[in-house]
């Protein structure tokens, strides 16, 4: 599985020295802590690679977006791809927006949902719009497609990993695994030394992300859980974030304006 004319023209170049490939599925029972796992690949490796986060244009999971759907603005799919136009950094905080809104309560995704998170993530939302309605969004399906089988995807989630070598093999890794298996395949792949960044203070990362399950933070932050709840129960005390309870997960969101 090398880099091939499809890979190619899927994306620009870039200066990163390893290219990750995310196929996810928005309905996947662990879709949130995958997104954890991402979100501490791209704290501490974030120099040295880029992930390229795409819905797994699979039959099952488009279907599924279709049958959830009232009409194309309530489509998870197509949201998706129309705010990977605006830029893929952007598609992901959309798509993060979108998770903190249907997955802790096992919502059905509504027309208000997408507007509400395509204006967090500061889309455009005047051209969102537009392109929600366009036939270049299954175009856009259709590249994911081709690189969806060209990698032979089989189960999601799938990372591939492709080093800065363009002759080498891709490396593809299966499931829900552990962070520190993602971790030990970057290290193994750069073959350098390399030094990881340090994570955000626990609150700017509850701020950034809205809604963080504790679970989540325990896959960030990696803590015994005593020191987990200590620090989480003195920003409560000092009203920086409160938390709200859905089903069995317990989730926190900041509060005021402490900056």
């Amino acid at each position: 599985m090398k880099h091939s004319n499809v890979i190619s023209l899927f994306l620009e170049p870039v200066e990163h020295q390893i290219e990750i490939y995310y196929f996810f599925d928005p309905f996947h029972k662990d879709a949130l802590k995958m997104e954890a796992i991402v979100n501490k690949l791209l704290l501490e490796y974030g120099d040295y690679v880029r992930i390229n986060k795409i819905l797994a244009p699979s039959l099952r999971v488009l279907t599924k977006c279709q049958a959830q759907s009232t009409s194309k603005i309530d489509n998870i799919a197509l949201a998706y791809k129309a705010a990977e136009v605006q830029g893929r950094n952007r598609a992901r905080k959309f798509m993060r927006y979108l998770f903190n809104r249907i997955s802790p309560t096992n919502s059905v995704c509504t027309k208000e949902h997408i507007i509400d998170s395509a204006t967090l993530a500061n889309l455009d939302i005047h051209s969102f719009m537009d392109e929600m309605e366009s036939e270049n969004l299954h175009t856009l399906l259709n590249r994911d497609l081709a690189l969806y089988r060209e990698l032979d995807i089989n189960l999601l989630p799938t990372f591939v990993f492709f080093s800065g070598d363009i002759e080498s093999e891709g490396l593809k890794i299966e499931g829900v695994n552990e962070y520190f298996i993602y971790a030990y395949v970057i290290h193994e792949l750069l073959e350098i030394d390399i030094q990881k960044k340090a994570l955000p203070h626990i609150y700017e990362y509850i701020k950034k992300n809205e809604l963080v399950s504790i679970d989540e933070l325990k896959i960030i932050y990696d803590w015994q859980d005593s020191v987990l709840l200590k620090e989480l129960k003195q920003l409560q005390l000092s009203q920086y974030i409160s938390s709200v309870t859905h089903g069995d997960e317990i989730y926190f969101e900041a509060v005021g304006n402490h900056v």
